[in-house]
């Protein structure tokens, strides 16, 4: 495996946060756009949940899924996550006071090109102070928070419908449709990187689903948005998150300095 196509794994990783429908009845909501967003920004003050996202796109006609399973703080610093990839397989990312560790042990070819080694560190503050791939892969990093995901839905416009009770893991929720412009989400992301904004503004306005608790929480969230606009082919791409355990403890260890290597060694992205 050349150094290029583990380089790809990682930014392939990173790419998936940004960033995540049932049955019930139809009808006008007797709630506003507003309480979706006083919602989110309750999901958004949780000190910690346990959160699952899967990204769906259209690969050659097929669809291919990557499954994120993790547990975050709030404020994004703090957690542990495990990626699913097809081929891939499963990746580990720890995230230690804004630090990301990556364990590639399991890529193939990943150990060698590591020296031996099965981490790749990656400090967000130091590539943002860089310009061109690096500080955009900085920016693409920090969306592997679910507070970042709910973000998105301050975005959240248009008319609510109410689509009755389902179960979202297991507790009882009630489902909501609106949708999100895109115009609006980048008015609450103004540290946005160019190359995130440009993405974005693309999008313009999408449909999205959410599920709120007895609790005024967003406990799930679905869309369904242009994969071309976000770089990732034609056809359409599936974002779905789920938040559970609210407050959960989140106790995260770095690796051993000696089982890791600092993602700028490995060379230019641009090659």
């Amino acid at each position: 495996m050349k150094r290029q196509g583990l380089l790809v794994c990682v930014v392939a990783t990173f790419a998936i946060a940004v960033a995540a429908c049932g049955g019930g009845g139809t009808g006008d909501a007797a709630v506003s756009i507003e309480t979706l967003q006083a919602a989110a920004s309750n999901s958004q003050a949780a000190e910690s949940s346990r959160y699952t996202m899967d990204m769906t796109v259209d690969v050659a006609g097929e669809p291919v899924t990557i499954t994120v399973d993790g547990v975050m703080a709030g404020d994004g610093k703090t957690g542990e996550l495990k990626v699913s990839m097809p081929i891939v397989g499963e990746l580990e990312e720890r995230i230690v006071d804004g630090v990301i560790y990556m364990n590639l042990g399991s890529f193939p070819g990943a150990p060698a090109e590591l020296d031996g080694k099965e981490w790749v560190k990656l400090d967000l503050e130091q590539l943002k102070q860089q310009d061109g791939v690096f500080g955009d892969l900085a920016n693409q990093a920090e969306s592997n928070s679910p507070k970042q995901g709910l973000e998105y839905l301050q975005g959240l416009s248009g008319d609510v419908q109410d689509l009755g009770q389902e179960d979202v893991g297991g507790r009882p929720a009630t489902h909501y449709r609106a949708t999100i412009d895109y115009a609006k989400v980048l008015d609450e992301l103004p540290d946005a990187s160019a190359q995130t904004r440009d993405a974005l503004g693309k999008l313009g306005t999408v449909p999205a689903d959410v599920w709120i608790d007895d609790r005024d929480r967003v406990v799930k969230m679905h869309l369904t948005i242009d994969g071309g606009a976000l770089g990732l082919g034609a056809g359409t791409a599936e974002l779905a998150m789920e938040l559970s355990d609210f407050g959960v403890p989140v106790d995260v260890q770095a690796p051993p300095e000696d089982q890791t290597v600092d993602f700028s060694s490995l060379g230019s992205l641009d090659v």
